[in-house]
C-alpha cells in the first residue's frame, strides 16, 4: 500500500487562505484578475522548479496556461531575475 505523497500547505498571498498545491488553481478559480497576470509565472515556474521539473519544461507549462509564448515567458522571468 502506497503513501500518498506529502503537499507542501502555503498561504494564498492574495486572501491569505491555507493552501495545498497547485497553488495556481485556486488563484485561477477565485482570484482570476491576479492569476491573469503575469506576476503569477513568478510563483509557478518557482514551485515548477522546487518538484524537480525542468526549467524549460516549466516555461512550457507555463506558456500553454497563459496562451503566451515560452519566450514571453523566459524574457518575464529574466526581467525579474528568476533565470
Amino acid at each position: 500500500m502506497s503513501e500518498e505523497p506529502k503537499k507542501s500547505p502555503e498561504h494564498c498571498p492574495y486572501c491569505g487562505k491555507l493552501l495545498k498545491h497547485p497553488y495556481w488553481a485556486h488563484v485561477q478559480r477565485e482570484h482570476p484578475e491576479q492569476y491573469k497576470k503575469r506576476k503569477t509565472w513568478i510563483k509557478l515556474y518557482t514551485d515548477y522548479t522546487k518538484m524537480g521539473m525542468s526549467g524549460e519544461k516549466s516555461m512550457q507549462i507555463i506558456a500553454e496556461l497563459f496562451n503566451s509564448s515560452v519566450d514571453d515567458v523566459q524574457d518575464y522571468l529574466k526581467l525579474n531575475k528568476v533565470l
